[in-house]
């Protein structure tokens, strides 16, 4: 038997595809306010300040290979969609520009304001994650799946009035690859981690 974690609660965004460790202790959420993509790499500027400890990309100074810069997930982003649920790898970061940039495979797109959400992917994996709906849901319904989810494709539609919970099993589970939606933008769930 593992070590359980019970995170705060976490508020799903209704059609807006959230992750289900949005309130993992220490994965600060950042709103992005424009991004731009030039030659295969993308840049975020985000509407605060890169977290304290930056979203860092790889430190040449003790030999570190190019690709292994810290990992951010991306999503609910409105204009470019095509960010949503991705977990990039950061190149590089600009604390005084507040943005950081990652490798990504599509045509130029000049700066354009956009409203998504950062944040640090956590390097943990688990052996169960449990996702239980909040009872002040009444019959709403929260539904559970990995990046394509939605009221018709999903692993679990949870609700008080049907299915209350879902525990997903194994020996590696990457959480940040368990996503949700609901009935409305208010819904809630109570999400435990077993490592």
């Amino acid at each position: 038997m593992g070590l359980t974690r019970t995170t705060p609660v976490v508020t799903v965004g209704g059609a807006v595809l959230t992750p289900v460790l949005l309130n993992y202790i220490g994965l600060a959420t950042i709103a992005a306010a424009s991004f731009s993509i030039t030659n295969g790499v993308a840049t975020i500027v985000l509407s605060t300040s890169l977290p304290a400890n930056g979203f860092n990309g790889p430190n040449f100074a003790i030999g570190a290979p190019a690709g292994s810069g810290q990992q951010v997930i991306l999503w609910g982003f409105t204009t470019a969609t095509y960010f949503n649920g991705k977990k990039v790898t950061v190149l590089s970061s600009n604390a005084q520009a507040k943005s950081f940039s990652f490798a990504f495979n599509h045509a130029d797109v000049a700066s354009t304001a956009d409203a998504g959400k950062v944040a640090p992917a956590p390097f943990q994996h688990f052996r169960a994650v449990r996702i239980e709906v909040d009872q002040a849901n009444g019959a709403d319904f929260v539904y559970v799946g990995d990046l394509n989810v939605s009221t018709t494709e999903y692993v679990a539609a949870l609700s008080v009035n049907g299915q209350l919970a879902i525990e997903i099993s194994s020996d590696n589970i990457p959480a940040e690859g368990i996503w949700m939606v609901s009935t409305l933008a208010t819904d809630k769930v109570h999400v435990s981690l077993l490592y």
